[in-house]
C-alpha cells in the first residue's frame, strides 16, 4: 500500500518505507524510515548549471535528510511525501561493469572455458553487433526495471552512446581501448580519441566520459600509455579486464599457452610475446584514483595487496565467471578481501557472457556462490557490493542514504519483511522489480 499526501509543485519531498536500508559500513536499517530529497524541475537545473550546460555533479539533486518517516514529516511538513507500507527504500543499486553493446547475444558464444568463448567471439561477433539498437534498448530498460541507477558502461565500439546518455540512468561512460598491432597505434588511438571526444560531448550531471583497457593480453602497452594520459587529462574513473582466466596469468607469466596458440594461429603473429608482466600492468595505474579491475579471478594474494595498496577496487561479476572460468572470485570465501579492506563492487558484465543483465539476478547467484559464508553476513556484503562499494568505485557520491548524497533511489516490494531479522537476505532472495525508481531525484519508474 501506498500512501500519497501533499500534490503541492514543493521541490522538497519526503520518500519512505517500511524498511530503509541505508547501506553504510554498518549496514544501518531503519523501521519506518524516510528520505527528504530535492526534485527540481529541468529548466531549474538548467539554471543552476548555468548558460554553458556544462553539468556536473553538484548541480544535482541531493538527499535532505534520513531518518524516522514520522519526525521527518514535522521537520519538513510542507514536503510532498509518499510511503510504501510493505516496501524496502534503498539506494538505487550500482552495476559497476556492463557491456550493453553484446546485448544481441543469446546462443551465439561457446562457454565453459576462456579460450573457446574466445575462439566463437572472435568467430561470431560481427554478427552479435550488427542491428542492435532495440536490444541495447532492452537492457537499458532491464536496469531500470531492476532498480539500478548508475552503471558502469563498457563501450568498445561507441554504438550504445546515443542510447544511454537519453536513457536516465546515471553513467560512468567507459569509451574502451584495445588493440595489439604496433603497426596500427596511431590509427587505433585515433579511433578511441574520436569516441572518447564524442563521449565528452554528452557530459553532464549523469554522465562521466572515462576510459578503459580491454586487457593485458588484447592491448598494447604503447597504446596503453596513449590512453592512460587521456584518463589522467579527463580525471576519469579507469576499468580494465584484469587475470580473468587462468591462460590469462600463463600468458603473462611465461608467454605460453592458449594465448600463444591464439596470437600465432588466428592473427598469425611470429614468435608471439606478452606486453607486460602481472606487475607491470598493474605499475601503470599508480597514482591513479577509481581504478576498477574487473574479475581478477586468478590474481595471487600479493597481487591484491598491490591492488588494496593503490585503493583499486575488484569488480566481480559471479555468473560471467562461472560460465567462462568455472569458478567465482575466490577471496571472498577465504576473506583476503575483508582482510584487505579490498572494495568490492558487482556487474552483471555484458550478454557475451552472461544470460541476461539482471542486477537481481547476479545478487542471487552470489547468494549461492559462496556456501561457507554465513547467509547474512554475505546478503549483507553483496548490497553493499550493489550499492556504495560499486558509487565509490565509479567515483559517484550516490550508493548510501546519506545527507548530501545524490538523489538516486529505489523502493521495492517485499510483503511482510517486517516478520524478519534477515532484511538483506528476504530482500536478496524476493526482490523482483522496482516499484519506484529515482534518479537524480527524477521518478523514472
Amino acid at each position: 500500500m501506498v500512501r500519497n499526501q501533499n500534490t503541492s509543485q514543493n521541490t522538497q519531498k519526503i520518500i519512505g518505507a517500511n524498511r530503509v536500508f541505508v547501506c553504510d559500513e554498518a549496514f544501518s536499517v531503519i523501521k519506518n524510515g524516510g528520505v527528504v530529497y530535492e526534485s527540481m524541475p529541468k529548466e531549474q537545473m538548467a539554471q543552476r548549471a548555468g548558460d554553458s550546460m556544462d553539468f556536473t555533479e553538484s548541480n544535482g539533486s541531493k538527499i535532505l535528510a534520513v531518518g524516522e518517516y514520522e519526525n521527518l514529516v514535522r521537520a519538513y511538513p510542507h514536503a510532498n511525501r509518499e510511503f510504501y507500507d510493505d516496501g524496502v527504500l534503498l539506494p538505487s543499486l550500482v552495476n559497476a561493469h556492463i557491456h550493453f553493446e553484446f546485448s544481441n547475444n543469446t546462443t551465439s558464444f561457446m562457454y565453459g572455458d576462456f579460450g573457446r568463448w574466445l575462439d566463437s567471439v572472435i568467430a561470431k561477433r560481427d554478427d552479435v553487433l550488427s542491428n542492435i539498437t532495440k536490444s541495447v534498448q532492452e537492457a537499458i530498460a532491464t536496469q531500470l526495471v531492476n532498480g539500478v541507477g548508475l552503471v558502469g558502461a563498457i563501450s568498445s565500439y561507441g554504438y550504445d552512446l546515443e542510447a544511454l546518455s537519453n536513457s536516465g540512468l546515471r553513467v560512468v561512460y567507459f569509451s574502451e581501448a584495445m588493440g595489439s598491432n604496433p603497426s596500427v597505434i596511431d590509427a587505433l588511438f585515433g579511433d578511441f580519441k574520436t569516441r572518447l571526444e564524442q563521449s565528452e560531448a554528452h557530459k553532464s550531471a549523469i554522465f562521466t566520459p572515462a576510459v578503459a583497457l580491454h586487457s593485458p593480453y588484447s592491448l598494447h602497452n604503447i597504446y596503453a600509455k596513449y590512453v592512460l594520459q587521456e584518463a589522467k587529462k579527463l580525471k576519469a574513473p579507469v576499468s580494465a579486464h584484469f587475470l580473468e582466466s587462468a591462460h590469462e596469468r600463463e600468458w603473462l607469466l611465461s608467454g605460453s599457452g592458449y594465448f600463444y596458440d591464439f596470437f600465432a594461429k588466428t592473427f598469425a603473429v611470429p614468435n608471439p610475446k606478452p606486453f607486460y608482466s602481472i606487475e607491470g600492468f598493474l605499475e601503470q595505474f599508480i597514482g591513479l584514483e577509481n581504478v576498477l579491475l574487473t574479475h581478477c579471478l586468478f590474481a595471487s594474494e600479493s597481487e591484491l595487496q598491490t591492488m588494496f595498496q593503490n585503493s583499486h577496487t575488484i569488480v566481480t561479476c559471479p555468473r560471467s565467471n562461472r560460465l567462462l572460468n568455472n569458478t567465482y572470485l575466490p577471496h571472498l570465501q577465504m576473506g583476503g578481501a575483508k582482510n584487505l579492506m579490498l572494495n568490492i563492487a558487482l556487474g552483471t558484465d555484458g550478454k557475451s557472457s552472461n544470460a541476461d543483465v539482471s542486477l537481481l539476478e547476479e545478487m542471487r547467484a552470489m547468494l549461492f556462490a559462496y556456501p561457507h559464508t554465513d547467509l547474512s553476513t554475505l546478503a549483507q556484503q553483496i548490497l553493499q557490493s550493489a550499492t556504495h562499494n560499486g558509487a565509490r568505485a565509479l567515483g559517484v557520491k550516490s550508493g548510501i542514504l546519506q545527507k548530501d548524497y545524490n538523489a538516486d533511489m529505489a523502493v521495492f516490494k517485499i510483503p511482510k519483511i517486517t516478520q524478519s531479522a534477515q532484511e538483506a537476505l528476504q530482500f536478496i532472495l524476493h526482490a523482483k522489480k522496482a516499484t519506484r525508481l529515482i534518479i537524480n531525484g527524477k521518478k523514472l519508474v
